[in-house]
C-alpha cells in the first residue's frame, strides 16, 4: 500500500502488528460513556466523595461477519487520478488476501475513504478488521468495522 502513500508518511498495513495497543484520546464528537474508577492513589481514598472520572469511547459496532468498513482510506479532494479506486482496491485486496479469500471490494470514491469487504469467512474478516483497524496510511488512521450481511447485502445485491 506504500506505492499509493503521496504523504511519505506511510508504514505498511502489517508493519508493527507486534506492537502493543497504545491508549488514545477521545474523539470529539465521538459518543462516549462515563466511568468513574475509584481511586488508587493513597490520600485520595480518605476525601469523602473523591473520584477520579474517566471517559472510554463507546464505538457502536456490529458484530463479527464476513463483511468489513474500512474508513478514511483515502480523501477523494486531494486525489488527482481519477483511477485511484482501482489502485487502492488492487492494494486492499493483495493486503486482505493473506486472511482468506476475498468475495467483494468496492472503492466507494464519494466517500471519506470508504472501503467495502466481503470475505469467505467471519475469520478471515476477523484477521483483517484485527490486522487493519488503527493502522495508519497515507497520514490516515483508518477505522475497520464489521457490517451485518443484511446491510452489507443491501447496499450490493447480488
Amino acid at each position: 500500500m506504500q506505492k499509493l502513500d503521496r504523504s511519505g508518511a506511510t508504514t505498511s498495513l502489517t508493519s508493527g502488528l507486534g506492537a502493543s495497543a497504545v491508549a488514545l484520546p477521545p474523539v470529539l464528537g465521538a459518543p462516549a460513556t462515563g466511568t468513574v474508577l475509584q481511586p488508587t492513589v493513597p490520600g485520595l481514598g480518605l476525601i469523602p466523595g473523591a473520584s477520579i472520572p474517566v471517559i472510554t469511547q463507546s464505538i457502536d459496532t456490529a458484530p463479527p461477519s464476513e463483511c468489513l468498513l474500512l474508513k478514511n482510506m483515502f480523501d477523494p479532494a486531494v486525489e488527482t487520478d481519477p483511477d485511484f479506486d482501482l489502485d487502492i482496491r488492487d492494494d486492499v485486496r493483495e493486503e486482505c488476501s493473506k486472511f482468506g479469500q476475498v468475495r467483494h471490494i468496492f472503492v466507494d470514491k464519494n466517500t471519506a475513504g470508504f472501503v467495502y469487504l466481503r470475505f469467505d469467512s467471519i475469520t478471515a474478516a476477523m484477521g483483517a478488521q484485527k490486522a487493519l483497524q488503527g493502522r495508519w496510511f497515507a497520514g490516515k488512521m483508518i477505522t475497520a468495522t464489521f457490517m451485518s450481511t443484511q446491510q452489507y447485502e443491501m447496499k450490493f445485491p447480488e
